[in-house]
């Protein structure tokens, strides 16, 4: 787990602003009210006026912090957020939600950790994402929680006729347990792309999935999952249905095995309720070769640092699609030595 301190030296420099902190249940401090973006503590009373007319999940918190992120129009912006947890035992509940109205642009990049004395907080999670007409959301998330964390995301995403979402979801610490499975809905010609790196430890629970529905003709949806198991169980239930005319889906899942005590579980569901939908999936789970360890150490190479290497080169083809800001940090943290 990453020292809070290392935390905000390290990723409160990727060039976006504002950079907002939510701790425990404490309400968001600094708001921002600007002509192209509003930053609200998610109980303003604003909060109302603006999301009149917007579906939204159920508020099932008493006690909770939050956001919404409203971008206006035809706008373009970068925001950095940080969800901190800083008491043991301690359940923090984060209600957000985020807007990108029609021909916005809006990259996100999300960090999500508690300090080292902490132990068994519980992170839950209930986010409501409305991406407009044409426009564009990179939601970029990597966890540094603690290895006794718990950690229940509930996200819902909804992307208006030629809008795209992409998620691109990191988690290498070692954590207790996740369940993350957002549920995407796309209008005509809308696209979302799900790609994660998951790194699964002795201990861990990990049900990392994810539903993509192509309600509207011509629209696509990928769900790419990329696994290193050190041990622990992982498990990946990924579906998409397609309704669409001419719509697209595609479900992917590439994963490493380097240890006996670790389980991997890939389930693929891909419904077609039109005739020209077109679905299609891959997998491959297994343990790295006994041929790729000897080659590596007939170049001097002792096993460990020959694993090490492998897996290194298995992330960086996992990562090549994400953007600059999110390999640059994942550089970072394989360039601390050895992988686990």
């Amino acid at each position: 787990m990453m020292q809070l301190e290392d935390f905000l030296e390290n990723y409160s420099n990727v060039g976006m602003n504002p950079y907002i902190v939510l701790n425990d249940n404490a309400p968001l401090l600094m708001e921002t009210s600007e002509e192209d973006v509003q930053i609200l503590n998610i109980k303003n009373k604003l909060v109302e006026k603006y999301l009149k007319g917007f579906q939204l999940q159920e508020n099932t918190f008493d006690d909770y912090t939050g956001y919404l992120i409203l971008l206006a129009k035809g706008s373009h912006s970068s925001i950095q957020t940080c969800f901190l947890t800083s008491k043991s035992g301690f359940e923090q509940n984060v209600r957000n939600v985020i807007v990108v109205e029609e021909d916005a642009t809006l990259d996100m990049f999300t960090g999500c950790l508690s300090n080292d004395h902490v132990k068994s907080n519980i992170h839950n999670a209930i986010t409501d994402i409305f991406v407009g007409k044409n426009a564009t959301l990179t939601f970029n998330m990597i966890h540094s929680w603690g290895e006794t964390s718990k950690v229940f995301p509930k996200t819902v995403v909804h992307v208006e006729e030629g809008g795209t979402f992409t998620s691109n979801y990191v988690v290498w610490d070692r954590v207790e347990e996740i369940v993350s499975n957002p549920k995407i809905t796309l209008e005509k010609n809308a696209k979302a792309v799900m790609q994660s790196l998951v790194c699964s430890h002795d201990g861990s629970n990990l049900d990392i999935g994810g539903n993509i529905f192509l309600r509207g003709s011509g629209s696509s949806g990928e769900i790419l999952s990329n696994v290193v198991s050190q041990g622990g169980e992982y498990k990946s239930l990924s579906e998409i249905v397609g309704e669409g005319d001419s719509s697209r889906g595609h479900i992917e899942c590439d994963a490493v095995l380097l240890s006996k005590s670790g389980s991997v579980e890939v389930v693929p569901i891909l419904k077609a309720k039109n005739s020209t939908v077109q679905m299609s999936h891959e997998a491959s789970i297994g343990k790295i070769s006994k041929e790729e360890i000897e080659y590596l150490q007939s170049k001097g190479l002792d096993e460990k640092k020959a694993q090490d290497l492998i897996v290194k080169g298995f992330v960086n083809n996992s990562v090549k699609k994400m953007p600059e800001s999110v390999v640059e940090r994942i550089e970072e943290m394989l360039s601390h030595g050895s992988m686990f």
